[in-house]
């Protein structure tokens, strides 16, 4: 009985262990990027910002993207700025806040590590902004360009979608603390 389970799984455990091994020695070898990659990326993700691709978002949603989102993008020191917290207004004596790790680029290409918000039954729309916790603000496009659109804020966990502000420029205008080094040092 004993050389029959030795014969039997012995084989199995040595595939399973060697398999084990082989995985962990392949990441151990893995190229992590450099330093010099890594600010190239950031660079790359900068310039992304600063030079919005709006025509080619909206053929890709089709529909207009909301003026006052197109708009932001010609702001560059905010949508350059990262770590902002948002003080909503008080209501019913609740204060809150939104927290904005990163805009994100105006082109289609970061629209692909969003959330897919007509899957969701949300509509069509375009994510401006992420949390860092993989939640994301986002406003509606439409068959017309509307001057202004409702923010709205994508969660994962809970999951659900709640407005926080009527229009983009309503949100913009609450008071912001800079949380990063990069925002303190170009207030």
């Amino acid at each position: 009985m004993e050389t029959l389970l030795l014969e039997v799984f012995g084989p199995l455990v040595f595939a399973f262990t060697l398999l084990v091994l082989i995985r962990g020695l392949r990441g151990f070898f893995r190229k992590r990027p450099t330093v010099a990659e890594l600010q190239a990326a950031r660079d790359a993700f900068r310039s992304r910002l600063i030079h919005p691709n709006p025509a080619e978002v909206e053929q890709a949603l089709g529909a207009f993207l909301p003026q006052r989102l197109i708009a932001l993008y010609d702001d560059h020191q905010t949508v350059l700025t990262e770590e902002i917290e948002l003080a909503r207004p008080a209501h019913n004596g609740d204060a809150s806040s939104e927290w904005i790790e990163a805009f994100l680029p105006l082109d289609a290409e970061s629209q692909r590590f969003t959330v897919d918000l007509g899957e969701q039954g949300w509509g069509k729309g375009f994510c401006f902004a992420i949390d860092g916790a993989g939640n994301f603000y986002w406003v509606p496009v439409s068959d017309t360009r509307q001057p202004d659109s409702p923010v709205f804020f994508a969660c994962h966990d809970p999951f659900g979608n709640e407005q926080v502000a009527t229009s983009l420029e309503e949100f913009l205008s609450w008071p912001r603390t800079f949380h990063s080094a990069d925002s303190q040092s170009q207030s």
